[in-house]
């Protein structure tokens, strides 16, 4: 049962951060604003970390597409690009992937990448989230090894699938020029088979 509140309580916290992250902007948002938008004490939003952490994570939330702490590679939806026997298999994992882990409203990475532009904290730990993502990149395309285009590197591969999977350009096609997510989800998926596999 305590666990269970907890949850609920670090769900609606990480509600109202991300809404007030969105509307007000990072540098405009107070911890105390969190709380009051929460229906809870500050206390309880400064006990799910500071206010580039609750940043973070509603980041890792809108990729994921829920509250639990776990990196997006342990996620069951994202394990079949670890683990696809064919680039067919791997190749709608992404899709799938893309379109349920990618939010609806990608504005929580706009909020992010605004927040990094003047914040030297929010910079390194946008810095850090790259890096992390790269990691990600790198175990992703390890599955596609074999199957990657003649003369095409693996590290070649990695640079490619990191920019075609990056914030800038989900910001730019599912925010400045309207795309659906399932529309993205395509795209990556049709862009990956093209520029990478055989």
């Amino acid at each position: 049962m305590r666990q269970e509140q907890a949850r609920r309580t670090r769900a609606a916290i990480l509600d109202a951060a991300g809404r007030l992250f969105i509307e007000r902007g990072y540098g405009a948002t107070t911890m105390k604003d969190i709380a009051a938008a929460a229906g809870v004490s500050v206390e309880s939003v400064y006990a799910q970390g500071g206010k580039s952490a609750l940043l973070l994570a509603c980041v890792d939330r809108a990729i994921a597409g829920d509250d639990e702490e776990q990196p997006l590679l342990e996620r069951e939806s994202a394990r079949v690009l670890l683990v696809a026997e064919s680039p067919e298999q791997w190749l709608h994992g992404l899709r799938e992937l893309a379109a349920t882990g990618v939010p609806a409203d990608v504005a929580i990475f706009e909020a992010f990448h605004g927040a990094a532009a003047i914040d030297a904290k929010l910079a390194e730990q946008w810095q850090i989230y790259s890096q992390r993502r790269y990691a990600d990149c790198v175990r992703m395309i390890a599955t596609l090894g074999p199957h990657l285009r003649p003369g095409l590197t693996r590290e070649a591969a990695t640079d490619v699938f990191w920019a075609l999977v990056s914030p800038a350009v989900m910001l730019g096609l599912c925010v400045e020029r309207g795309w659906t997510t399932e529309q993205y989800a395509l795209w990556l998926a049709d862009s990956v088979r093209r520029l990478l596999l055989t």
